[in-house]
Protein backbone atom coordinates (compact mmCIF):
# COMPACT_ATOMS: atom_id res chain seq x y z
CA UNK A 1 0.00 0.00 0.00
CA UNK A 2 1.75 3.22 -1.06
CA UNK A 3 0.44 6.77 0.42
CA UNK A 4 1.21 10.28 -0.82
CA UNK A 5 1.42 12.32 2.19
CA UNK A 6 0.36 16.46 2.84
CA UNK A 7 4.27 17.32 2.73
CA UNK A 8 5.15 15.79 -0.56
CA UNK A 9 6.92 12.16 0.91
CA UNK A 10 4.87 9.03 0.85
CA UNK A 11 4.07 6.25 3.36
CA UNK A 12 4.73 2.59 1.68
CA UNK A 13 3.77 -0.46 3.61
CA UNK A 14 4.48 1.71 6.87
CA UNK A 15 7.59 3.42 5.84
CA UNK A 16 7.99 7.17 4.98
CA UNK A 17 10.01 7.72 1.81
CA UNK A 18 10.99 11.32 1.07
CA UNK A 19 12.49 12.93 -1.97
CA UNK A 20 15.09 12.70 -3.30
CA UNK A 21 15.53 9.12 -3.14
CA UNK A 22 18.90 8.21 -2.34
CA UNK A 23 20.98 5.24 -3.45
CA UNK A 24 24.14 5.52 -2.12
CA UNK A 25 26.27 2.19 -3.06
CA UNK A 26 25.74 -0.30 -6.07
CA UNK A 27 27.46 -2.30 -8.57
CA UNK A 28 26.68 -2.37 -11.88
CA UNK A 29 27.19 -4.23 -15.19
CA UNK A 30 25.85 -3.31 -18.33
CA UNK A 31 25.47 -4.83 -22.01
CA UNK A 32 24.91 -2.35 -24.81
CA UNK A 33 22.95 -3.79 -28.18
CA UNK A 34 22.59 -2.41 -31.67
CA UNK A 35 19.15 -2.77 -32.24
CA UNK A 36 16.49 -2.24 -35.22
CA UNK A 37 14.78 1.29 -34.58
CA UNK A 38 11.67 0.14 -36.01
CA UNK A 39 11.38 -2.62 -33.60
CA UNK A 40 11.71 -0.50 -30.84
CA UNK A 41 9.13 1.32 -32.27
CA UNK A 42 6.37 -1.23 -32.39
CA UNK A 43 7.56 -1.93 -28.19
CA UNK A 44 6.85 1.51 -27.84
CA UNK A 45 3.38 1.86 -29.53
CA UNK A 46 1.24 3.49 -27.61
CA UNK A 47 3.08 5.36 -25.32
CA UNK A 48 3.91 8.36 -26.64
CA UNK A 49 7.37 8.16 -26.89
CA UNK A 50 10.04 7.69 -29.95
CA UNK A 51 13.14 5.84 -30.31
CA UNK A 52 16.27 7.82 -30.66
CA UNK A 53 17.78 6.37 -33.47
CA UNK A 54 20.48 6.76 -36.39
CA UNK A 55 20.49 5.41 -39.82
CA UNK A 56 17.27 2.98 -38.38
CA UNK A 57 18.95 1.66 -35.33
CA UNK A 58 18.85 2.18 -31.78
CA UNK A 59 20.19 1.06 -28.63
CA UNK A 60 18.63 -2.03 -26.08
CA UNK A 61 20.67 -1.74 -22.25
CA UNK A 62 20.51 -4.44 -20.25
CA UNK A 63 21.41 -3.73 -16.71
CA UNK A 64 22.77 -5.78 -13.38
CA UNK A 65 22.41 -3.75 -10.33
CA UNK A 66 23.23 -5.20 -7.05
CA UNK A 67 22.14 -2.34 -4.47
CA UNK A 68 23.71 -2.53 -1.27
CA UNK A 69 23.16 1.00 0.49
CA UNK A 70 19.83 2.77 -0.23
CA UNK A 71 16.82 4.37 0.74
CA UNK A 72 14.66 1.41 -0.75
CA UNK A 73 16.37 -1.13 1.01
CA UNK A 74 19.37 -4.46 -0.12
CA UNK A 75 17.93 -6.03 -3.29
CA UNK A 76 18.91 -7.31 -6.89
CA UNK A 77 17.46 -5.75 -10.23
CA UNK A 78 17.81 -6.26 -13.70
CA UNK A 79 16.66 -3.74 -16.46
CA UNK A 80 16.33 -3.37 -19.95
CA UNK A 81 15.79 0.01 -20.89
CA UNK A 82 15.72 1.92 -24.54
CA UNK A 83 16.79 5.77 -25.68
CA UNK A 84 13.90 7.81 -26.15
CA UNK A 85 12.07 11.01 -27.13
CA UNK A 86 9.16 12.68 -25.72
CA UNK A 87 8.26 16.35 -26.62
CA UNK A 88 11.90 17.22 -27.28
CA UNK A 89 12.94 15.72 -24.47
CA UNK A 90 15.04 12.71 -24.83
CA UNK A 91 15.93 10.18 -21.67
CA UNK A 92 15.34 6.74 -20.97
CA UNK A 93 12.35 4.21 -20.93
CA UNK A 94 12.17 1.14 -19.18
CA UNK A 95 10.60 -1.65 -20.39
CA UNK A 96 11.36 -4.25 -17.92
CA UNK A 97 12.54 -3.73 -14.26
CA UNK A 98 12.22 -7.22 -12.48
CA UNK A 99 13.03 -6.64 -9.15
CA UNK A 100 13.53 -9.00 -5.80
CA UNK A 101 11.74 -7.19 -2.85
CA UNK A 102 8.09 -6.31 -2.60
CA UNK A 103 8.92 -2.95 -0.81
CA UNK A 104 10.88 -1.41 -3.80
CA UNK A 105 8.49 -2.96 -6.15
CA UNK A 106 5.48 -0.87 -4.72
CA UNK A 107 7.62 2.75 -4.41
CA UNK A 108 8.92 2.28 -7.97
CA UNK A 109 5.71 1.52 -9.36
CA UNK A 110 4.18 4.22 -7.17
CA UNK A 111 6.53 7.10 -7.12
CA UNK A 112 7.99 7.18 -10.83
CA UNK A 113 5.66 4.49 -12.65
CA UNK A 114 8.21 2.44 -13.14
CA UNK A 115 7.06 -1.62 -14.54
CA UNK A 116 8.77 -3.31 -11.25
CA UNK A 117 7.54 -6.77 -10.85
CA UNK A 118 9.01 -9.44 -8.49
CA UNK A 119 11.68 -11.93 -9.58
CA UNK A 120 14.38 -14.36 -8.30
CA UNK A 121 17.73 -13.15 -9.37
CA UNK A 122 21.14 -14.87 -8.55
CA UNK A 123 23.01 -11.82 -9.68
CA UNK A 124 26.61 -10.96 -8.80
CA UNK A 125 28.42 -7.65 -9.62
CA UNK A 126 32.02 -8.40 -8.95
CA UNK A 127 35.10 -6.19 -10.39
CA UNK A 128 34.87 -6.56 -14.13
CA UNK A 129 32.39 -9.37 -14.55
CA UNK A 130 28.64 -9.39 -13.66
CA UNK A 131 26.45 -12.65 -14.09
CA UNK A 132 22.42 -13.13 -13.37
CA UNK A 133 20.43 -16.04 -13.81
CA UNK A 134 16.88 -14.63 -13.74
CA UNK A 135 13.48 -15.82 -12.45
CA UNK A 136 10.10 -14.74 -12.37
CA UNK A 137 8.21 -15.63 -9.07
CA UNK A 138 4.38 -17.16 -9.33
CA UNK A 139 2.09 -17.06 -7.40
CA UNK A 140 1.46 -20.57 -7.26
CA UNK A 141 4.26 -23.29 -8.85
CA UNK A 142 7.78 -23.41 -9.53
CA UNK A 143 9.37 -20.22 -10.94
CA UNK A 144 9.46 -19.16 -14.69
CA UNK A 145 13.05 -18.88 -16.38
CA UNK A 146 13.28 -15.63 -18.13
CA UNK A 147 17.23 -15.36 -18.98
CA UNK A 148 20.88 -15.72 -18.05
CA UNK A 149 23.67 -13.33 -18.41
CA UNK A 150 27.25 -13.00 -18.23
CA UNK A 151 28.98 -9.83 -18.65
CA UNK A 152 33.10 -9.01 -18.51
CA UNK A 153 34.94 -6.22 -19.57
CA UNK A 154 38.58 -5.32 -19.51
CA UNK A 155 40.63 -5.21 -16.09
CA UNK A 156 41.42 -1.17 -16.97
CA UNK A 157 39.45 0.49 -14.12
CA UNK A 158 39.20 4.65 -15.48
CA UNK A 159 41.21 6.59 -13.27
CA UNK A 160 37.93 9.21 -11.98
CA UNK A 161 34.61 9.04 -11.09
CA UNK A 162 32.19 10.26 -13.32
CA UNK A 163 28.64 12.37 -13.32
CA UNK A 164 25.81 11.90 -15.18
CA UNK A 165 22.20 13.16 -15.46
CA UNK A 166 19.04 11.32 -17.19
CA UNK A 167 15.74 11.59 -17.62
CA UNK A 168 13.17 8.04 -16.90
CA UNK A 169 10.39 8.17 -19.10
CA UNK A 170 7.16 6.36 -17.74
CA UNK A 171 3.62 6.14 -19.29
CA UNK A 172 1.08 6.16 -17.01
CA UNK A 173 -3.05 6.65 -17.46
CA UNK A 174 -2.67 8.48 -20.52
CA UNK A 175 0.46 10.74 -19.53
CA UNK A 176 4.50 9.97 -19.23
CA UNK A 177 5.97 10.69 -16.11
CA UNK A 178 9.51 12.06 -16.12
CA UNK A 179 12.26 11.51 -13.56
CA UNK A 180 15.16 13.20 -13.40
CA UNK A 181 17.97 11.02 -11.80
CA UNK A 182 21.40 12.58 -10.75
CA UNK A 183 23.91 9.75 -10.89
CA UNK A 184 27.87 9.61 -9.41
CA UNK A 185 30.09 6.65 -10.82
CA UNK A 186 33.53 5.38 -10.58
CA UNK A 187 35.66 2.22 -10.53
CA UNK A 188 34.01 2.14 -14.62
CA UNK A 189 35.63 -0.38 -16.69
CA UNK A 190 34.80 -1.01 -20.05
CA UNK A 191 34.89 -4.02 -23.01
CA UNK A 192 33.30 -5.63 -25.72
CA UNK A 193 32.15 -9.27 -24.37
CA UNK A 194 28.49 -10.57 -22.75
CA UNK A 195 26.02 -13.72 -23.22
CA UNK A 196 22.96 -14.26 -23.20
CA UNK A 197 20.22 -16.87 -23.30
CA UNK A 198 16.79 -16.40 -23.05
CA UNK A 199 14.81 -19.13 -21.06
CA UNK A 200 11.54 -19.18 -21.36
CA UNK A 201 8.07 -17.54 -22.78
CA UNK A 202 8.07 -14.85 -20.11
CA UNK A 203 7.00 -10.77 -21.54
CA UNK A 204 10.12 -10.33 -21.00
CA UNK A 205 12.16 -12.61 -22.96
CA UNK A 206 9.80 -11.98 -25.53
CA UNK A 207 10.28 -8.60 -26.04
CA UNK A 208 14.26 -9.13 -26.10
CA UNK A 209 13.57 -11.75 -28.94
CA UNK A 210 11.13 -9.27 -31.04
CA UNK A 211 14.31 -6.67 -31.01
CA UNK A 212 16.61 -9.25 -32.60
CA UNK A 213 19.03 -8.62 -30.03
CA UNK A 214 22.58 -9.32 -32.14
CA UNK A 215 25.15 -12.24 -30.56
CA UNK A 216 27.84 -9.13 -29.56
CA UNK A 217 26.84 -6.37 -27.57
CA UNK A 218 28.51 -2.75 -28.96
CA UNK A 219 29.80 -2.84 -25.49
CA UNK A 220 30.04 -3.62 -21.58
CA UNK A 221 30.58 -1.75 -18.88
CA UNK A 222 31.13 -2.75 -15.08
CA UNK A 223 30.85 -0.07 -12.30
CA UNK A 224 31.80 -0.75 -8.98
CA UNK A 225 30.25 1.99 -7.44
CA UNK A 226 26.98 3.63 -8.37
CA UNK A 227 25.25 6.39 -6.36
CA UNK A 228 22.30 8.39 -7.73
CA UNK A 229 19.24 10.66 -6.58
CA UNK A 230 15.93 10.35 -8.08
CA UNK A 231 13.52 13.23 -7.70
CA UNK A 232 9.98 12.89 -7.75
CA UNK A 233 8.07 12.65 -10.94
CA UNK A 234 6.29 15.25 -12.68
CA UNK A 235 4.82 15.13 -16.47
Amino acid sequence: MATPLDDGSWEIRGHRVTFPVRIRDAGAACATYVVRADRARTLLSGTGLEPVSVAGRTLLFLALIDYRVNDLGVYREVATALPVRHRGRRGLHILQLPVTEEFTMQAGRALWGLPKWLARADLTVSGRHGTCRLDARTPDGPAEPVLTAAVSTLPVRFPFPVRAAVTAFAPRDGDVLASPVRARVRGVRIGARASLRLTGPHPMAAQLRALGLPRRPLLTTTIDHVAFDMDPAGS
